[in-house]
């Protein structure tokens, strides 16, 4: 029962980062969102950072655990490079709350641990990407520290697009010919 509350409140403040007018979420307005008491969300969590630090860890899992298995696949380095693009770019587009949370405009200066983990986890996502174009530095037109630091800011940049159409324009729409151009901005071939 303690964990499905706890999936109950991480759900509920996924579900109200995605809300169009995102306002200040207050753990009252949590709770209410929860069907739960304010006393009964901090018996789930000490704090609302813990809330939000929780909810990211999720998001970094899921996104890390595909990258690894991407990573360790048969695929051209080309193709893996695209599958974890791809990959996290419809992993935001289905997971609104969270590309709240990746740009950090969710974030206030109470939550700055989490947003310290949103910037470690851009630098990780950084360097796996750096280790698989590494696997074919020969086919790269430059370094593979400036094209993987070129499809993170893509990265970054869509997910912004993103929140600024409050999720109208949907990444599926489009992604793959930002993928095509950076593509030809990466690889010679």
């Amino acid at each position: 029962m303690k964990k499905d509350r706890k999936n109950i409140i991480l759900q509920s403040l996924a579900s109200m980062l995605e809300e169009r007018n995102l306002s200040k979420i207050t753990t009252a307005s949590l709770a209410e969102k929860s069907k739960i008491t304010e006393a009964a969300l901090y018996r789930h969590f000490p704090s609302k950072r813990s809330i939000y630090a929780e909810l990211f860890s999720f998001c970094d899992d899921s996104i890390f655990s595909k990258c690894n298995e991407i990573k360790k696949s048969k695929l051209s380095s080309k193709e893996k490079v695209k599958n974890a693009f791809m990959f996290f770019m419809f992993f935001i587009e289905k997971n609104k709350g969270f590309a709240r949370l990746l740009s950090r405009e969710a974030l206030s200066s109470d939550e700055q641990n989490v947003s310290d983990s949103v910037n470690q986890f851009y630098e990780r996502f950084e360097l796996v990407l750096r280790q698989i174009l590494k696997e074919d530095d020969s086919n790269l037109r430059t370094q593979p520290g400036i094209s993987a630091q070129l499809i993170i800011t893509s990265l970054e940049g869509n997910i912004g697009r993103y929140i600024r159409s409050k999720f109208k324009d949907a990444p599926s729409n489009y992604i793959e010919n930002v993928w095509d151009l950076l593509s030809i901005s990466v690889f010679k071939n």
